[in-house]
């Protein structure tokens, strides 16, 4: 019995929809504007891209000026390459921010953390429901997924309900931090260190005020409570606000969305398996965790790979990994966290997808099929165009910078996947860039963060309904 016409094939079937009834799927609604779906996308994205051009020339200003510099005044490449690494939330640098800037300017990189951060996943959900594409935290629903209209009235709730909630775990993750650091550092200092280093944790960001006062993360980088905080503020961040939110409300619908079961259940594995290299590091010749526990080397091992998922904060040398531990926590870094969050990457979503493709494809069927859901064709596709594209913007990049300085291809390679993904990692190449090799690692932390999302606010606006249909032909593949 036919329920639902499908509109991409309703052109064949009029007179049956006609006698059965059938409400014609709605157009996505974007309030009162009347231009053109195209129009309004490439709108979106020049809004987008163009925000957050003006808050790194912003910052780069701020961190030019005499009094946010601790000692001698940042050159416009140090302030340009902190702006972009610190609006893009990868913690990639250049300078010492603890030594190198005063505390004003360790404030203006808190702000651009938190405008890069919070303020960014605050307008993609927007944007997303703009393009017609539901953000129902409630409803627990896919991103990609086009069910209806969202009035203008809900994207203003939303978008408070975005910023209060995040602020809200910032601050507990402070708290925290603070009850764990006041004894050592003092309740004012403690409080002002535990504030920054939440929210760097949470957004994903990467930047710390201990590297360069001594050990990295001062007395607290091996430490059970300190590390296992800052998990959670990461892997929170990671998540992002639509996974939290169906997390929240299971005990009470005991239902998950086929995404959040998704973004779980691949996490999990990445984890895991990133894990059992990392922490085995010595059988592959790195020198990271010698003369460490076993219970220091399974927590730095652990924090080191759920770190690796876009928050790149640093307890220890990366370059002391083995070159199998660091491929692995390249393929993380790209791979990322998940969509509509403070990670970066190709996102978990994109993985998933192909991933229950590519086993729907080995088991004969045509489209993925995952928890009784099928992917729809144009969910596949937008998920191959954002790994081929991604893939391809870093082999260029490693091309381009490995021209530019010729240095070792794993650190080359690690270096860009980093600055692409907003990690922050580094295998202490970051300080050895050339002016010019700072601007290409800069436009890499530009495109990683803004780039996917506009990809898919481009390819969802890009579907032509037409009439005609044209004939199919296979081609001779593998």
């Amino acid at each position: 019995m036919l329920e639902r016409s499908d509109p991409e094939n309703i052109g064949d079937i009029p007179n049956i929809a006609r006698s059965r009834q059938v409400p014609a799927t709605p157009t996505p609604n974007i309030g009162s504007l009347s231009a053109p779906p195209s129009r309004l996308a490439r709108d979106n994205n020049r809004l987008l891209v163009l925000g957050f051009a003006l808050l790194s020339v912003v910052g780069t200003l701020l961190l030019r000026l005499p009094f946010a510099a601790a000692g001698r005044t940042l050159t416009w490449s140090e302030a340009f390459f902190t702006s972009v690494s610190a609006t893009t939330v990868t913690g990639l640098a250049v300078i010492t921010p603890a030594t190198d800037l005063s505390i004003w300017g360790q404030l203006i990189v808190l702000l651009l953390i938190e405008l890069g951060g919070v303020g960014f996943v605050t307008l993609s959900l927007v944007l997303f429901a703009l393009i017609g594409r539901r953000i129902g935290l409630g409803e627990r629903l896919l991103l990609q997924q086009s069910l209806g209209v969202m009035e203008s009235v809900r994207i203003a709730r939303l978008a408070l309900y975005v910023f209060g909630s995040t602020l809200a775990i910032q601050l507990v993750g402070a708290a925290l931090l603070w009850m764990r650091w006041a004894p050592t550092l003092g309740p004012g200092s403690a409080a002002y260190q535990a504030l920054f280093h939440s929210v760097s944790a949470f957004c994903n960001a990467g930047f710390d005020l201990f590297a360069g006062t001594g050990t990295v993360l001062f007395g607290f980088g091996r430490d059970p409570y300190t590390l296992i905080v800052l998990m959670l503020l990461v892997t929170i961040g990671g998540f992002g606000v639509l996974v939290i939110s169906d997390l929240v409300t299971y005990p009470k619908d005991r239902r998950l969305s086929v995404h959040t079961r998704l973004t779980l259940i691949i996490s999990g594995i990445l984890t895991i398996a990133g894990f059992a290299v990392v922490v085995a590091d010595d059988l592959f010749a790195g020198t990271a965790f010698t003369g460490m526990q076993v219970g220091e080397r399974v927590l730095v091992a652990l924090f080191t790979v759920v770190s690796a998922r876009t928050a790149g904060m640093t307890i220890f040398p990366i370059e002391e990994l083995s070159h199998a531990s660091a491929l692995v926590l390249m393929a993380l870094m790209f791979i990322g966290g998940s969509p509509a969050s403070m990670a970066g990457g190709v996102t978990l979503s994109t993985v998933a997808v192909l991933w229950v493709t590519v086993l729907s494809t080995v088991r004969g069927r045509p489209q993925g099929v995952v928890f009784g859901r099928v992917f729809p064709l144009e969910t596949i596709a937008k998920a191959v165009a954002i790994m081929s594209v991604s893939t391809l913007l870093c082999f260029v990049g490693v091309l381009l910078l490995l021209a530019l300085q010729p240095r070792g291809l794993l650190p080359a390679a690690f270096e860009v996947v980093s600055a692409f993904s907003n990690t922050g990692y580094s295998l202490a190449e970051t300080a050895r860039l050339s002016p010019v090799g700072r601007l290409l690692i800069a436009f890499l932390m530009f495109w990683g963060r803004l780039g996917p999302l506009t990809l898919v606010i481009l390819l969802a606006q890009a579907e032509h309904p037409t009439l005609a249909r044209y004939p199919s032909e296979r081609i001779v593949m593998g």
